[in-house]
């Protein structure tokens, strides 16, 4: 793979404010105890109502719908789904309904922070796939903050993660430990969204003493 560490390292992201949780966790407990597909579904647009963005096309609640996402609960089944040539696929199988909840939001909710959409635009739409992940990877932190700590912690383990492997692919490291310990490598990756660095900077601080 192409070491793009200059250019990736180059980008200078407008800082946003930092990110205020809107759904508390006591909120999603209420979810815990629904068993029909259809009660979730207007309960969790209702909650999507607080966030600070707009969402995408929701997943379909029950049916099956042509190439996109399908939700199914029913007393012992918690899953979220992808539909395509008339058969459905499980991409999460979840524990309970607020992992349910997770799951289904991070599809939703908008892909780039304005920030990163920004920064999206210097990019060359082939040539800068893998920049274009790095900024979807770190807008997802920043928006599931924007939900609460739970998720946003959630997702900042999944996109930190990738970020060092993704470091080991390119050659910058040779294993995920030491990309990890790198800061300035973690913490231009978090920035990318637009996050402040000096949350940027706890956040990974956080991680390091988890």
């Amino acid at each position: 793979m192409i070491n793009y560490e200059k250019q990736l390292l180059s980008l200078k992201p407008n800082e946003l404010p930092e990110p205020k949780g809107c759904i508390p966790f006591s909120s999603l407990t209420q979810l815990v105890s629904i068993t029909k597909v259809d009660a979730f579904h207007k309960e969790i647009i209702q909650l999507a109502c607080s966030l600070p963005y707009g969402t995408s096309s929701w997943p379909s609640f029950g049916s099956y719908v042509d190439d996109w996402y399908r939700v199914e609960i029913d007393g012992y089944k918690k899953q979220l789904l992808t539909c395509e040539r008339g058969s459905c696929r499980v991409v999460a199988d979840c524990e309970n309904m607020i992992d349910l909840t997770y799951h289904i939001l991070n599809v939703v909710i908008p892909s780039r922070t304005e920030s990163a959409a920004i920064l999206l635009k210097k990019l060359d739409h082939i040539k800068d796939q893998r920049l274009r992940i790095w900024l979807s990877k770190s807008s997802k932190i920043y928006q599931m903050f924007q939900i609460n700590k739970y998720f946003g912690v959630r997702q900042l383990n999944s996109s930190v993660t990738w970020m060092c492997e993704e470091l080991v692919r390119m050659g910058v490291f040779k294993s995920v430990s030491d990309a990890f310990e790198s800061e300035k490598h973690i913490i231009k990756g978090l920035m990318l969204s637009g996050l402040p660095k000096t949350e940027a900077k706890k956040m990974y601080s956080d991680l390091k003493n988890a």
